[in-house]
């Protein structure tokens, strides 16, 4: 009796020191949706300038990029300056994250001309 009493509080002991497997951030960590990255225009002439608007559900922060021209202003808005020396098709991308570092980005093209 006295060693099944030993081994009970043994199986306890080792059960309890397990080492818990850490845990992938799912889905439901994500503190927004990244619903939408629309612009006024989709083609502007060389000078012109047009809106890009982000629409989130939800909190997170906005980084903006574009492979040419300007962007003014910073948040969900911002502003794309064409200058005169870019004609053709650029990118601007959005991208928002959250406190708990989860990102998503969206890309749409401007047609300079």
């Amino acid at each position: 009796m006295k060693y099944l009493l030993i081994l009970f509080i043994s199986a306890g002991i080792l059960l309890s020191c397990k080492k818990k497997s850490p845990t992938q951030p799912t889905g439901a960590d994500k503190l927004f949706t990244f619903k939408e990255l629309k612009s006024d225009h989709d083609t502007i002439q060389q000078g012109n300038v047009t809106n890009i608007k982000a629409s989130i559900s939800g909190d997170g922060s906005y980084k903006w990029s574009s492979s040419a021209g300007d962007l003014f202003g910073s948040g969900s808005l911002v502003l794309f300056g064409a200058s005169t020396c870019c004609t053709g098709n650029h990118e601007v991308t959005c991208t928002v994250t959250d406190k708990n570092n989860n990102s998503e980005s969206k890309t749409i093209n401007i047609y300079v001309k």
